[in-house]
């Protein structure tokens, strides 16, 4: 941890110094908040959402980054447990029609199936590739819904 905290700082220094710009490919959703400004968060190849780092970290727009959140160990609340994604990774030579993790969302649809879900504008600055990004703002069933994050 000593030395991924060292080669971290040096990065950042860098990037300050200097005036860089760096791609950061990890899946480490901490150092992702950590050190960088954007994010684009992928699914079996493809970008599902992106946007500015704490947007994106504090109120997901694509099940997949939800999801991917949920299964993360959270330091800072030791009695959340880890929720793991149901369901197997598509073989990415035979994607499901379709978006391709509707057959692991919890809130697929059947145009979800249909046919390409492109990553499109819900907000300055966020994209998500969902067809019903929507229902994630409105939380859980009996949950106030969330406020929606324009940028």
């Amino acid at each position: 941890m000593t030395i991924q905290a060292q080669i971290l700082g040096l990065l950042q220094d860098l990037r300050d110094s200097r005036g860089l710009g760096i791609v950061f490919v990890t899946h480490d959703l901490g150092i992702v908040g950590q050190i960088c400004d954007e994010i684009a968060v992928m699914y079996a190849g493809r970008i599902v959402e992106t946007g500015p780092v704490g947007a994106v970290l504090d109120a997901p727009r694509h099940p997949y980054t939800a999801a991917l959140l949920a299964s993360a160990i959270d330091v800072d609340n030791a009695d959340r447990a880890p929720q793991a994604i149901p369901g197997e990774v598509p073989d990415p030579l035979r994607l499901p029609p379709g978006c391709p993790f509707q057959p692991r969302c919890p809130i697929a649809q059947p145009d979800c199936a249909a046919g390409p879900v492109p990553l499109r504008s819900i907000g300055p600055g966020r994209s998500a590739a969902c067809l019903h990004y929507d229902a994630l703002v409105a939380g859980p069933p009996g949950a106030a819904p969330a406020e929606p994050d324009h940028g």
